[in-house]
């Protein structure tokens, strides 16, 4: 078990308490990024608007939707965030890299890419959200990756 660096879906799902904070025996601690929490917090911006991100938290009763929020809001310190301060040129020549090489990646790929190799971390994607050339990139890269 090591670290591990989380996708939007799962990060939503561990601050619902719908999956645990060790994803089933596969992490000692959690991290994600600036772009996914982005992505989450955007989402809830306008919770009445229902799609793959916010259905799953909405059909939660009242009281659980306001926790869930309230952790979103002001996300526990056991999930770490880097700065993108300290990541953009390290993203910026990853992503480069990773495009000359016929795997594209967004921002927000190359961003859990270089989080997880700055930690020495492995990175979780929801089965609902894989992306391709980040499984390749993080596999061309020998940096773990699970499928959750």
């Amino acid at each position: 078990m090591s670290t591990v660096v989380i996708d939007d879906h799962l990060l939503r799902d561990v601050l619902a308490g719908d999956r645990p904070p060790d994803l089933g025996g596969l992490a000692t601690a959690l991290a994600t990024t600036g772009l996914w929490l982005y992505r989450l917090s955007s989402a809830w911006a306008t919770p009445e608007v229902l799609g793959k991100l916010t259905a799953p938290v909405a059909a939660l009763p009242a009281d659980q939707q306001q926790l869930f929020r309230a952790r979103l809001v002001a996300l526990p310190d056991e999930i770490e965030v880097l700065p993108l301060r300290q990541m953009a040129w390290p993203m910026a020549l990853l992503q480069h890299r990773h495009r000359l090489e016929g795997r594209p990646l967004s921002a927000a790929m190359a961003e859990a890419l270089t989080a997880a190799q700055a930690l020495g971390a492995a990175i979780a994607v929801s089965r609902d959200d894989v992306g391709p050339h980040l499984k390749a990139a993080a596999e061309h890269d020998q940096v773990a990756f699970h499928i959750v």
